[in-house]
């Protein structure tokens, strides 16, 4: 939803426009648990000969504190809305609170292949979490229709903002994938010169194969077919990032004075570190924007590890986010 009526959210915008926004082949599967033995899917990947990553949803009561929870091997990214510029001081108080306490969280499974050592993106997972009133800097995946059983109130503002919250995170997709790589496009509303702009955010996930560093990076575009260059940089995440998600407020007057609706846009991306795009990745990136379907995934994924994996050295090498699979699959000293 695009805009808060008179305090009420319409379809969209206090969804994921103000928590962050995360997203053709196949939608979102719900996740059948949290608790995933490590190895199974990279095994079952093996019976079969092939592997693809696999978008789901996060289970509710699922926990996530600073570190990646039980069954998943990385936290990819929290992000924590926060009320920072514009017209905020227009809002209703009730609105003020709806619109900062819904977080969304990002996960990574990367799982070891069979007895030679090699590792495979298994997984995707994203959910909608709320701070945990038990567990300090602890946050619960919820669900609207699990409120009951985790014990949680919200009232009619923050259960509408969570039901289309919900029905956003079920469009997200992978739009391009192999065993070691996941291509992630979802809609946005981002402050692009002094202006609330709809774009789509893409996360690239790579996997190494040979240690299971994994390394993710960020860049938005227009969306659909619209013509437009290519990014000119990308921004690679730092591991475990937790987003102190700045939200810019505008609000529509009536008559000029009196504030009706309002819309909400982060005024940046993630942080991380920003790196050039390459002419030939951003004619990739481009090609991917408009026809996913029919751009050379492997080519891709090949041209964005040369820019996420940069020629090895220590400082390369402290960027990566190591693998967190459990011995004895984890290579030693990798």
């Amino acid at each position: 939803m695009d805009r808060v009526w008179l305090g009420v959210p319409l379809r969209r915008g206090v969804g994921l426009a103000i928590l962050m926004a995360v997203a053709g082949g196949g939608g979102v599967g719900r996740c059948e648990g949290s608790g995933v033995v490590p190895g199974t899917a990279a095994l079952a990947a093996q019976a079969v000969g092939w592997s693809q990553p696999r978008l789901v949803l996060l289970p509710a009561a699922t926990r996530v504190g600073d570190s990646a929870p039980t069954g998943w091997s990385h936290l990819v990214i929290k992000s924590i809305p926060r009320l920072a510029s514009g017209d905020r001081d227009s809002l209703p108080s009730s609105a003020s609170k709806t619109a900062t306490v819904f977080r969304t969280v990002v996960l990574a499974d990367v799982q070891p292949l069979g007895l030679e050592q090699e590792f495979i993106l298994a997984r995707v997972g994203i959910g909608m979490c709320v701070p945990a009133r038990d567990g300090p800097d602890e946050d619960i995946v919820v669900s609207s229709d699990r409120l009951q059983s985790l014990s949680i109130r919200l009232s009619t503002i923050e259960q509408l903002v969570l039901d289309v919250a919900e029905s956003e995170l079920a469009e997200a997709r992978i739009i391009a994938r192999t065993s070691t790589f996941a291509l992630l496009r979802t809609p946005a509303m981002l402050v692009v010169a002094g202006k609330h702009r709809k774009v789509d955010l893409y996360y690239a996930l790579c996997v190494e194969r040979t240690t299971g560093r994994l390394s993710v990076g960020v860049w938005s575009m227009w969306p659909g077919l619209i013509e437009q260059p290519p990014p000119p940089a990308l921004i690679v995440l730092a591991p475990k990032t937790r987003f102190d998600c700045a939200i810019d407020v505008r609000a529509r007057r009536l008559f000029g004075t009196i504030p009706v609706s309002w819309s909400f846009a982060m005024r940046g991306l993630p942080p991380g570190r920003s790196v050039r795009v390459p002419p030939t990745l951003g004619q990739q990136v481009v090609a991917t924007t408009r026809h996913p379907a029919e751009v050379d995934v492997e080519d891709l994924e090949r041209m964005l590890r040369k820019v996420l994996f940069p020629a090895p050295d220590a400082e390369a090498n402290k960027a990566g986010y190591s693998t967190m699979a459990p011995p004895p699959y984890r290579t030693s000293g990798k």
